[in-house]
C-alpha cells in the first residue's frame, strides 16, 4: 500500500505507515487531489502491478470489497472496476449516469449503467495501471471533478467499465445533515472553482455552468434559510 499524505495538521500518520510496512509519501500541507492522485500512480511499478486501488480516507471497505474485485477482474478483464458508492443519506451516488444539470443516480447496487454515460468517483475505483502510461490527473482541478474529468477521458478512450454488486459506505462532506453557512462558503468555494474549470472548455457549457451554480446557491441557502443575492459572484450568499 501507498499512503499519499495531503493533511495539513501534525500526525503519526509516517511512522503508522513505518508499523505497517507501507510506502509513505508525505505531500507538505494540502497539495489538492489531482496531485495526490499522480504522486501515487507515478510512485506504483507499472512493469509488476496489473491494476491498482484508489481508496479515499472517508470510505468504508469491507474485506468483501476486495474478494468480489478479485473475482470480477478475472471474470471481465475490465479496465475499470467500480462498486456501488452509498452516502450517509441512504442513496446512491456512483456510479452514474453522466448528465449536465444532474447525474442520474442507481436505485440500487444491481442497476447498471449506459456505458456511454458511465462515470464514478475515484475512491475504491480499480484502475489496470497500463492507464497511466500516458495519463495523468488534471492538476487544474483541485479537488471537486477530478473523478468526472477522469471518467470522461476514460469514455473518450473507450475503455471497458465493470459494475460490481458491491456496496461501500462513504461519507460526503456536502451530504451532511447539519451545515452552517461558514462550511458551506469553505466547501463552495473550491467546488465552484473546480467545477467551472472543469465546464471552461467550451463556451456553452461555461454559461450553463454558471447557471447550474446560481441553481446550488439557492438550493443550499433555502436549506439553511439564509438568502441573500450576490450579484458580484453569481450566487446565493455563498461566497
Amino acid at each position: 500500500p501507498i499512503v499519499v499524505d495531503n493533511s495539513t495538521k501534525k500526525n503519526y500518520n509516517s511512522d503508522d505507515c513505518d508499523a505497517l510496512g507501507w510506502k509513505y509519501i508525505n505531500m507538505g500541507g494540502n497539495a489538492g487531489l489531482s496531485k495526490a492522485y499522480n504522486m501515487a500512480v507515478q510512485s506504483i511499478p507499472h512493469d509488476i502491478m496489473d491494476y491498482f486501488v484508489l481508496l479515499d480516507d472517508d470510505s468504508c471497505v469491507p474485506q468483501k470489497y476486495f474478494d468480489s474485485l478479485e473475482y470480477y477482474i478475472f471474470k471481465t478483464n475490465a479496465d475499470i472496476l467500480v462498486p456501488a458508492i452509498k452516502g450517509q443519506d441512504g442513496n446512491f451516488y456512483s456510479p452514474n449516469e453522466i448528465r449536465f444539470f444532474k447525474n442520474k443516480q442507481i436505485k440500487n447496487e444491481y442497476q447498471m449503467i449506459n456505458k456511454k454515460k458511465f462515470n464514478a468517483i475515484n475512491s475504491c475505483t480499480c484502475i489496470r495501471s497500463t492507464i497511466f502510461d500516458s495519463y495523468f490527473y488534471d492538476e487544474k482541478l483541485f479537488l471537486d471533478q477530478v473523478d468526472h474529468k477522469f471518467f470522461e477521458d476514460m469514455r473518450e478512450k473507450k475503455v471497458h467499465f465493470c459494475q460490481m454488486p458491491i456496496i461501500i459506505e462513504h461519507n460526503f462532506s456536502l451530504k451532511e445533515p447539519k451545515k452552517d453557512y461558514e462550511f458551506l462558503t469553505f466547501r463552495y468555494t473550491i467546488l465552484i472553482k473546480d467545477y467551472l474549470t472543469f465546464v471552461s472548455s467550451k463556451r456553452i457549457k461555461l454559461l450553463l455552468g454558471k447557471i447550474k451554480v446560481i441553481f446550488w446557491g439557492i438550493k443550499e441557502s433555502i436549506k439553511i434559510k439564509n438568502i441573500k443575492w450576490n450579484s458580484n459572484t453569481l450566487k446565493f450568499n455563498l461566497l
